[in-house]
C-alpha cells in the first residue's frame, strides 16, 4: 500500500498540534492556581507588636512571613522563612523558629538571625526536633534527636540540659514543664519551674501518657504494667499528681487493660475526677452479618462496639465508687460528683434524625436512685459546680433543673440559642438571632442586653469544657466571664457579614467590621485592646489588617497576592427575585471581566442551596470547588456567572430547585448583556441532584453539568449511607433533602422529585461525572442516570474517575482532568467552539444532536 508522505506528516503535526495544546492548556491552568496563596497566622506576640503568617499555596506552605503589626504594606515584612513549624517569641522581641532540624533565633529590632546549633556525639546538625518558651518568653527550650532538653534564658545563657527525655508539656500557665524521662531503669516524671528541676514520681514501669486537667490543678499518667510475657498481661495503673502540693494519688479501678481507653471529665476544679474506661469490640465478620429491625446502633456494624465503665474518684481522702452502668450505657457528668445524667443511646434511635432524642434520667450515687427527666434533646449546659444545668425538650426550649431541689422549670422565651453561666452559676447569657439575653435565675426575669435587636449575637471569649466528646452530643460545661472584657460577634441576618465588638463593663466598642469584606482570622489581647486579623474582599486577595479597639481606621500590614490585577475589575450585582410561594431570595450575577455593553455574553449558573450569604467572597483560582468551578477563570473567559438562591417549598425538593432557579432567570430577562438562550446549568452532590431534576423538566439551558448527584431518590432513599453509617431516609425526612414525610407518607412526592422517572425528557446534552470510591453518593447513581439517558438516546457523557471520592484529591491527575473537561464542555456548547474529539465523538453520532443545540 502506498504512503502519502505529505498527509502523514499533516497528521502527525495535527496530532502533536492537540498533544501541546492539551499540555499548554494544563500547564497554564495549574501555574495559575500555583502562583496564589492564602495566609495562616501562625503565632502573635503577646505584646501584639509582631506576627508569623504562612502562605498556604495549593501544594506546600513552607514559607512564613515575620511582620510587624504597627506598620503597614511592604514595610510591615521583616523577612521571611522556610521550612519552618514551630514559632515562638522570646523576650526583648526575638523570634524562636523550628523545623527540619534546624533553629533559628531571630533578633527582629535588629535584624540579627543566628542559626543555634547543639552538637552531641551522634547528631552534629540538623539535631533539633522541637522547640518552644516559658514564662511568656523569659525562657526557650529545644529538644535534640538524642533526647536532651536544652532550657536557655532570653539571653541565650544555658540554664539546664535534662537527657533522656521521651516527651513533656508545658503546663497551662505556660510557666513550668513536665517532662517524662528516662532514669537508668527507671522511668521518672519531673517539673522544672523557678529554675529547680523537682522529681514527682518515679517508676519501673513505662508512663504512656501525661494529661492536665481544664483548671491545671492535677496532672494525670498513664503507666503500663506488665505481667508476663503475653500482651494479654498489659495493664494500665492510673496517677493523680497534685501539681501545687506535690502530691500523689493511686485511685483504684482495678484492672484496666491497655486496650481500653481511659478518659477523664474534671468535676469541681480538681477537687473530683469521673473516670470513663471505653473498651472497644471490633465488628466481626462470619459465615453470617445479620441485621435486626429494631437495632438502634447500626454503626457497630462497621465500627464495632464499645463497653463502657464509670468511676467517680474523690480527692479528700484518695476515694473511688463505680457508678453503674448496667442499667444506662450512656453516663455524664454534670460537675457533681453525686449526679449524673444517664441514659441508653440506642434507645430512641430510628435514625429519621440525625441526633435521636434520648430518655434522660439523673442518677443520684449518693442515694442510688433515678429521676426521670423524660425525652429531650441531647443538648445540655452545665454551670460552674453543678448546682444547674439547662437541657433542651422536644419543643426546642430550655429547661432549667435546680439540682437541689429537682425542679425543672421551662424558660418561656423562645429562640434561644446557646446558653452561658455566669462563673457563680445564678445567671444565665443567651445567644439569639436578636440581641443577648440575660436570665437572672433569682428573679426569673429576662433582660436584653441591646447589643443589636435586629442581628445574631454570638459570645466569643467563654469557656467550654466538652462534658463527653464520643458521644458528638452537644454536651458541655459553658461559662462567660462578664467581669472581664467579653469579645462579642454580631452577625447580620442572611448574610456572613460580621462586626466584632468589646463588651466591657455594660460598654461597647466596635473592634472591627466586614461589611464589605469577609474576616476569616481575627486575635486579640486579653484586654481587647487592638486586633490582628485577615481581611478579603470581592475585590483584593487576604490582607493582614492590624486595628486599634475604638479607632475608626485599620492599618494594612500586608497585601497578598499582588499579581492579581484582575479583582478589582470584578463587577458584583444582587439579583433580588421571589420564588412562586413569594419569598424573597437573591442571586449573586458576576459580570465578565472587561465585558462591554454593546454585546451579550453567555451565563453559567450554579446551583447548590442559599448561596448569597457570602457577596464578599474573594474570586481564588484555589477555591474552586466543586472541581472545575473556578468562578473567576469563568469570568476571564467571557461568561456571567449566576449564583442563585433556592430553598425548599411544600412541593418537594426537586419542584423547588426548579421554581427558584427559573424565578431568578425570570429576573434577568432583561438584562442587556446576558443571553439567556446561551446559558448552562452546574451542580456537585446536593446541588447535582437538583441539576438532574431540573435537567427533566425546564426547556432554560442548552446544557448541563452534573456532579456526583442522586439520580433515583426511591433508591438512595431505602440505601445506607457507609459515609455515615445510617441509612439514608433522615436526610430525605429531617436532612438536606427535607421532605417533611416518610417515602410511606408520601409516596406521590418522591416520585414527582426523582430526575430518573423523568429521564427521557432531557432536553440538552449533559455531562456527568463521580469519583468511583464515593461512599456518600455512590457512583452507580450517576451511572443509572447515564443508563436512562443512554437508553432515551440523549446526548451524554459520563465520566468515571477509579479512586476518587466524593470530592477529588486536590492536585490529582483526575482533578486536573476533570477541570479541563469541563471547560472544554462549555467553550463547546455555549461558545460554539468545535473540534473538541471527546465530546464530538458523541455529538457527532447523536441523532438528536439538532434538538440539542436549539436555543429555548
Amino acid at each position: 500500500m502506498a504512503i502519502n508522505v505529505n498527509r502523514l506528516l499533516i497528521l502527525l503535526l495535527i496530532f502533536l498540534g492537540i498533544v501541546c495544546y492539551g499540555t499548554a492548556r494544563k500547564d497554564s491552568l495549574q501555574d495559575k492556581a500555583s502562583k496564589y496563596y492564602n495566609i495562616a497566622v501562625n503565632q502573635v506576640s503577646d505584646n501584639g507588636e509582631w506576627l508569623v503568617a504562612t502562605k498556604v499555596y495549593r501544594r506546600n506552605y513552607d514559607t512564613a512571613m515575620v511582620m510587624r503589626t504597627h506598620k503597614s504594606g511592604v514595610k510591615a515584612v521583616i523577612g521571611t522563612l522556610t521550612k519552618m513549624t514551630q514559632y515562638s517569641f522570646v523576650k526583648d522581641d526575638q523570634l524562636l523558629a523550628s523545623g527540619q532540624g534546624r533553629a533559628v533565633l531571630w533578633n527582629l529590632n535588629t535584624g540579627k538571625k543566628k542559626e543555634v546549633k547543639i552538637s552531641s556525639d551522634h547528631h552534629e546538625a540538623e539535631n533539633i526536633t522541637q522547640s518552644g518558651v516559658l514564662e511568656k518568653g523569659e525562657k526557650y527550650f529545644l529538644l535534640t534527636k538524642d533526647s536532651v532538653l536544652h532550657l536557655y534564658n532570653a539571653r541565650s545563657e544555658l540554664l539546664t540540659a535534662i537527657g533522656g527525655v521521651q516527651y513533656f508539656r508545658v503546663d497551662k500557665s505556660g510557666t513550668k514543664l513536665f517532662i517524662v524521662k528516662k532514669t537508668g531503669h527507671k522511668t521518672e516524671l519531673i517539673c522544672y519551674a523557678d529554675k529547680k528541676l523537682s522529681s514527682l514520681y518515679k517508676t519501673s514501669d513505662a508512663m504512656t501518657s501525661m494529661e492536665e486537667i481544664p483548671s491545671g490543678n492535677l496532672l494525670i499518667v498513664k503507666e503500663k504494667i506488665k505481667r508476663g510475657t503475653s500482651n494479654e498481661g498489659r495493664f494500665q495503673k492510673v496517677v493523680f499528681v497534685d501539681v501545687l502540693k506535690g502530691e500523689l494519688m493511686f485511685p483504684d479501678i482495678g484492672e484496666a487493660a491497655q486496650s481500653e481507653y481511659l478518659r477523664f471529665t474534671e468535676i469541681q476544679n480538681g477537687k473530683k475526677i469521673m473516670i470513663t474506661g471505653i473498651k472497644h469490640i471490633p465488628a466481626e465478620k462470619g459465615t453470617v452479618d445479620i441485621w435486626y429491625g429494631n437495632d438502634g446502633n447500626l454503626e457497630a456494624k462497621e465500627e464495632g462496639t464499645s463497653v463502657l465503665r464509670y468511676w467517680m474518684w474523690e480527692k479528700g481522702g484518695n476515694t473511688i465508687k463505680k457508678v453503674p452502668s448496667d442499667r444506662f450505657s450512656m453516663v455524664v457528668s454534670l460537675d457533681s460528683p453525686n449526679y449524673f445524667l444517664m441514659f441508653n443511646r440506642d434507645e430512641l434511635q430510628n435514625y429519621t434524625t440525625l441526633f435521636p432524642l434520648i430518655h434522660a434520667y439523673i442518677y443520684d450515687l449518693k442515694n442510688d436512685s433515678y429521676k426521670d427527666l423524660g425525652i429531650m434533646q441531647a443538648e445540655i449546659s452545665v454551670s460552674n459546680g453543678g448546682a444547674y444545668f439547662l437541657y433542651k425538650n422536644t419543643d426546642e426550649r430550655w429547661v432549667l433543673v435546680n439540682m437541689k431541689t429537682f425542679d425543672m422549670l421551662p424558660l418561656v422565651k423562645e429562640d434561644l440559642k446557646k446558653a452561658f453561666f455566669s462563673p457563680d452559676g445564678q445567671t444565665i447569657f443567651f445567644e439569639s438571632s436578636s440581641d443577648l439575653w440575660k436570665y437572672d435565675i433569682k428573679t426569673g426575669r429576662f433582660t436584653a442586653l441591646n447589643m443589636d435587636h435586629n442581628n445574631e449575637v454570638k459570645i466569643l471569649t467563654k469557656k467550654e469544657n466538652d462534658l463527653y466528646p464520643e458521644t458528638g452530643y452537644n454536651f458541655r460545661k459553658s461559662t462567660v466571664d462578664v467581669n472581664l472584657p467579653v469579645l462579642l460577634s454580631v452577625t447580620k441576618k442572611g448574610s456572613i457579614e460580621k462586626a466584632f465588638f468589646k463588651w466591657d463593663n455594660g460598654r461597647l466598642k466596635k473592634i472591627m467590621a466586614s461589611s464589605k469584606s469577609n474576616i476569616t482570622w481575627y486575635k486579640t489581647g486579653q484586654s481587647l485592646d487592638d486586633a490582628v486579623y485577615v481581611e478579603e474582599s470581592l475585590h483584593y486577595p487576604p490582607r493582614m489588617v492590624y486595628k486599634e479597639t475604638g479607632k475608626e481606621n485599620a492599618s494594612v500590614i500586608f497585601q497578598s497576592n499582588t499579581q492579581d490585577t484582575t479583582s478589582a475589575l470584578i463587577r458584583r450585582d444582587i439579583i433580588s427575585f421571589k420564588n412562586t410561594d413569594n419569598q424573597p431570595l437573591k442571586g449573586l450575577l458576576y459580570y465578565p471581566i472587561g465585558y462591554t455593553e454593546d454585546k451579550k455574553y453567555p451565563m453559567i449558573v450554579h446551583i447548590y442551596e442559599v448561596q448569597s450569604r457570602n457577596p464578599n467572597q474573594y474570586l481564588s483560582p484555589l477555591n474552586n470547588f466543586p472541581v472545575g468551578f473556578d468562578i473567576k477563570k469563568l469570568l476571564e473567559q467571557g461568561y456571567f456567572v449566576y449564583l442563585p438562591d433556592i430553598v425548599n417549598g411544600s412541593l418537594g425538593v426537586g419542584w423547588s430547585a426548579l421554581d427558584c432557579v427559573e424565578s431568578s432567570l425570570d429576573a434577568l430577562k432583561d438584562h442587556p448583556n446576558v443571553d439567556l438562550g446561551n446559558v448552562g446549568l452546574i451542580g456537585h452532590s446536593f446541588g447535582g441532584y437538583r441539576t438532574n431534576f431540573i435537567a427533566t423538566r425546564s426547556n432554560r439551558f442548552k446544557t448541563y453539568i452534573s456532579g456526583a448527584g442522586a439520580a433515583d431518590l426511591t433508591r438512595m432513599y431505602f440505601s445506607y449511607n457507609e459515609t455515615s453509617s445510617t441509612p439514608f431516609y433522615w436526610q430525605f425526612e429531617e436532612g438536606q433533602y427535607n421532605m417533611h414525610s416518610s417515602f410511606a407518607e408520601n409516596k406521590k412526592l418522591y416520585v414527582e422529585n426523582n430526575p430518573i422517572e423523568n429521564v427521557h425528557k432531557v432536553s440538552a446534552p449533559i455531562l456527568l461525572w463521580t469519583g468511583m470510591e464515593d461512599k456518600r453518593i455512590v457512583w452507580d447513581q450517576t451511572m443509572e442516570f447515564y443508563i436512562g439517558l443512554k437508553r432515551n438516546k440523549k446526548g451524554v457523557v459520563a465520566l468515571f474517575y477509579p479512586g476518587e471520592a466524593h470530592v477529588f484529591t486536590t492536585g490529582s491527575e483526575a482533578e486536573k482532568d476533570l477541570a479541563l473537561k469541563i471547560q472544554d464542555w462549555w467553550d463547546y456548547f455555549l461558545k460554539g467552539k468545535k473540534q473538541i474529539p471527546w465530546i464530538e465523538k458523541q455529538m457527532k453520532n447523536s441523532p438528536s444532536t439538532f434538538v440539542f443545540y436549539k436555543n429555548n
